[in-house]
């Protein structure tokens, strides 16, 4: 996969980070920290490095698919800032911009609900209710997944599995998004893929007997820590490659 390319990159520095408009050099730095831990700091950045120049550094650090993420995110969600950020417009235009530099048709596009940023913070979230309460977090990495999953079916134009059956719900997204573990793959993606139903369904059984909805036998609730843990971050890990796959189908780089 190749890096954004340096005009892209320029639009969106641009757009993000120019003069009194977009992110302040401190902000800009703090978003792209949350997509690859090596991007530049206020401390390693040369003095008087002004916030285009930061902004280019900062996306010239990043993986090239990190880099697509980020300014897909930028525009689908951009964070809070001090200053004024593009309209809804302007950065539908840099998202087309994003996609034709990637030899994608951009006929159609629309701005997204889902950001590897907010998925992220949804997991941390999740995480950080374990100490306190498993089952809390239980029920937080459950809610992580119908989440993903009806956010993904709504923006393609489906109407999400109302069952209330996780199982059920990732299964028609998996099928919306084309992901098939029956069809050329390798036998160990074929059993990763498998594996993704294996916690989708343990991870609703758990949430249905000991999340804070429910209790156990005689009110007990759970407490075991490593099994919520487990739970919060294979959700987690499933939801990430949901969107991932999801972001992948719409707007990803073709085999450039």
């Amino acid at each position: 996969m190749r890096p954004v390319h340096p005009n892209t990159v320029q639009k969106f520095a641009s757009a993000f980070a120019y003069g009194r408009n977009g992110l302040s050099l401190q902000e800009l730095l703090d978003y792209f920290a949350q997509y690859q831990a090596n991007v530049p700091s206020l401390h390693s950045l040369q003095h008087g490095t002004t916030k285009g120049s930061a902004f280019l550094e900062c996306v010239a650090s990043l993986t090239p698919e990190n880099q697509r993420q980020a300014l897909y995110d930028l525009c689908d969600d951009p964070p809070p800032a001090q200053h004024p950020m593009p309209n809804e417009e302007a950065s539908r235009d840099l998202l087309v911009h994003l996609m034709q530099g990637d030899g994608r048709s951009p006929l159609g596009v629309s701005l997204s609900e889902l950001t590897l940023r907010g998925l992220r913070n949804q997991w941390f979230t999740a995480a950080s209710r374990l100490p306190e309460s498993p089952a809390s977090a239980i029920t937080a990495a459950r809610a992580l997944l119908e989440t993903t999953c009806k956010t993904i079916l709504q923006e393609l134009g489906e109407s999400p599995d109302r069952s209330g059956d996780l199982g059920k719900l990732y299964k028609q997204t998996r099928i919306c998004l084309g992901i098939d573990p029956t069809r050329g793959v390798s036998q160990a993606v074929h059993q990763i893929i498998n594996g993704l139903t294996q916690v989708i369904e343990g991870t609703a059984a758990i949430s249905n007997a000991a999340g804070d909805r429910h209790g156990l036998a005689e009110g007990v609730r759970i407490t075991e820590l490593s099994i919520a843990s487990l739970c919060v971050h294979a959700a987690g890990s499933v939801a990430l490659f949901l969107t991932r796959a999801y972001k992948d189908m719409l707007r990803g780089p073709g085999e450039a």
